[in-house]
């Protein structure tokens, strides 16, 4: 996102521009009916603001087994 001016009733700034990677990567498995997924968003972990007076937007990982596919 590129830097934007934040305006709001209680704050108004400007907040800087910020990029975010996102990964994810499916296994399937037929023999068993599943697909298993890790993943992440921000997996590079560079806090960033989406507006003023918030708290700051870090990582999140995640693995998950979907059954009965």
């Amino acid at each position: 996102s590129d830097t934007y001016l934040w305006e709001a009733t209680f704050a108004d700034g400007q907040l800087p521009s910020f990029t975010v990677f996102d990964f994810q990567m499916n296994y399937a498995v037929p023999s068993i009916k599943s697909i298993f997924k890790v993943g992440g968003s921000n997996i590079l972990a560079d806090e960033y603001f989406s507006a003023i007076g918030t708290g700051a937007v870090g990582a999140i990982y995640y693995v998950s087994w979907t059954i009965n596919n």
